[in-house]
């Protein structure tokens, strides 16, 4: 949705995302990569410094530019920076939430002229009609279909806000997550306790204030095909009185039902009792549940490694289409990022990975976003795949002339295939001439040394100090991605 953003943030933004993924960048390569003059990228460079505080870009005559920052900013932080900052966002968050019941008193808030709010909103619009809601300002309103609308306001939140804490205040979060847990327990008996970890409290508190929000304000959009279900929650008079008091809605049975029908949603299943039944008779359903199956089978023989999980990732995969109905990130897409560190990691197995999951889930209408977090699902519910990736690693062979004695040289051969966890496989050289060593050279697939004066044709050839820094690992990391892309 950067598409979203002004013409000038949403640059600034890609210009952010070139610094946070490089050390040091020129201006040049900057410059032709935004398609803007040098001296656009210095009034930009101005503007991120005051939005980033107390993150700062760096410049050198030589090196370009580069991001310093602290210990406790990530990328995660200059996506949440700026939804903070954009207006377009400001402005869908608070029609949303009905914080203003004129466009005067929204313009008034936003410091700026009514005439700017309608031009925004003609431009946001063509953006949000693709994901299936618009703005409405006569309403004061987002209008359209009520689960797309419930589907990026959550996400927004939680990309916006991270925690739950920094939303709602300290009275709301133990009545909302007392009711939450409830209907947990209730939609799914079986789940012990302890699976209820931060991560599904934190993403339940954004959705179910989503959907509060939607029942309050949004009355023409409400969710439909909602199930009808009882809550004994109802009979706590406590609980009743105080949701309401914070959140001035009734926790009447109806609203209940609408808040949490994603788990009791006639396609959900919330046991691998219920899809065996399910595949008895329903083609579809047996097909998806064969496709998993076997994914997950031939998983374990191809890492030769046992899924201990199986029916929980099992059912999570499962259950992905009938809980995402729509983009599961604004601006940070955090699965797509995670991907890309398995790849840069492991090679192309996750491409593999990828065309199986597309073949599960190809009559969905999202499927590229369910691809991605069924690869996160695999990976952060099945940590021992990490573990046997690691094993099955391809090993680049390198071999070691240094200016020191064998015994430093064989120490260090240890030390590099150490902290390269196994990619390279080092072997001290023991030579007499740079003749011998292009002779014995040609049987390996680099030369790792602290000799400059070394060349060799057609053999990369890795300078590194006697002891070796973060830097010198970065340099052999890149050799190893650079051979094997190639191969």
């Amino acid at each position: 949705m950067k598409e979203m953003l002004s013409s000038r943030s949403k640059r600034q933004l890609e210009l952010m995302e070139i610094l946070a993924d490089n050390e040091w960048v020129t201006f040049i390569t900057a410059s032709e990569s935004l398609n803007v003059p040098v001296k656009t990228l210095k009034s930009d460079i101005v503007e991120l410094e005051a939005l980033l505080a107390p993150a700062t870009i760096e410049s050198s005559k030589k090196y370009g530019i580069r991001l310093a920052t602290n210990f406790g900013f990530c990328k995660t932080s200059i996506y949440q920076k700026f939804l903070k900052n954009s207006v377009e966002f400001q402005l869908i968050e608070k029609i949303f939430l009905h914080n203003f019941s004129t466009i005067i008193d929204l313009a008034d808030d936003l410091y700026t002229s009514v005439s700017t709010i309608k031009r925004i909103v003609q431009r946001v619009n063509q953006h949000l009609q693709i994901e299936g809601f618009t703005i409405n300002l006569k309403k004061m309103q987002l209008v359209g279909d009520p689960h797309s609308i419930c589907n990026f306001m959550q996400h927004y939140f939680y990309e916006k806000y991270g925690v739950a804490e920094s939303l709602l205040t300290n009275a709301q979060l133990p009545i909302l997550d007392k009711v939450g847990l409830q209907i947990i327990n209730q939609a799914t008996p079986n789940v012990k306790s302890h699976s209820i970890d931060f991560s599904l409290l934190n993403r339940l508190r954004f959705y179910t204030y989503t959907v509060i929000h939607l029942l309050k304000y949004n009355s023409e959009n409400q969710l439909y095909d909602i199930p009808e279900k009882t809550f004994p929650i109802i009979d706590d008079t406590y609980a009743c009185d105080e949701f309401y008091s914070q959140f001035h809605l009734p926790l009447s049975p109806d609203n209940l039902n609408t808040m949490y029908f994603l788990f009791f949603s006639d396609q959900y299943v919330d046991s691998l009792d219920t899809a065996h039944k399910m595949i008895e008779v329903d083609r579809q359903a047996y097909l998806k549940y064969e496709k998993i199956k076997t994914l997950l089978q031939e998983l374990e023989k191809k890492m030769d490694c046992t899924c201990k999980d199986f029916d929980d990732i099992f059912m999570r995969l499962y259950n992905l289409d009938c809980q995402i109905n729509g983009r599961t990130y604004i601006l940070h897409d955090k699965n797509k990022e995670f991907l890309a560190g398995i790849k840069n990691l492991y090679g192309h197995f996750p491409m593999e990975l990828i065309h199986s999951l597309q073949a599960i889930f190809y009559s969905s209408p999202y499927k590229d976003y369910m691809v991605y977090e069924a690869i996160s699902i695999l990976f952060t519910h099945w940590p021992n795949l990490l573990d046997h990736l690691e094993y099955s690693i391809p090993t680049m062979k390198a071999c070691l002339l240094f200016n020191s004695g064998m015994d430093y040289m064989n120490v260090l051969s240890e030390r590099i295939t150490y902290y390269s966890r196994g990619r390279f496989s080092c072997t001290p050289l023991y030579v007499t001439s740079l003749e011998e060593l292009e002779k014995e050279a040609s049987e390996y697939d680099c030369i790792i040394t602290n000799i400059p004066e070394i060349y060799i044709n057609n053999i990369p050839i890795i300078v590194i100090p006697l002891i070796p820094d973060a830097k010198s690992f970065n340099k052999l990391m890149l050799v190893y991605e650079d051979h094997f892309d190639k191969n």
